[in-house]
């Protein structure tokens, strides 16, 4: 059996709960990443938008 003594360093002051919660904060990993899918996001809604109305022009040729 081995017995260690505890490796715990009592000159040290405690950290506050507000230092040490940081270090567990989400990251992202991949800098730049959130806002590239938005503007990805932004460009295919504005495609929909410009399909949706060549579409209704089409509808109303073929209805003349």
């Amino acid at each position: 059996m081995v017995i260690r003594k505890s490796t715990v360093n009592n000159t040290r002051k405690k950290m506050p709960v507000e230092e040490r919660a940081k270090q567990f904060m989400p990251f992202s990993a991949l800098k730049g990443l959130d806002e590239a899918l938005r503007e990805q996001e932004i460009i295919a809604e504005e495609n929909v938008k410009t399909e949706t109305v060549k579409e209704d022009d089409i509808c109303q040729t073929e209805d003349n």
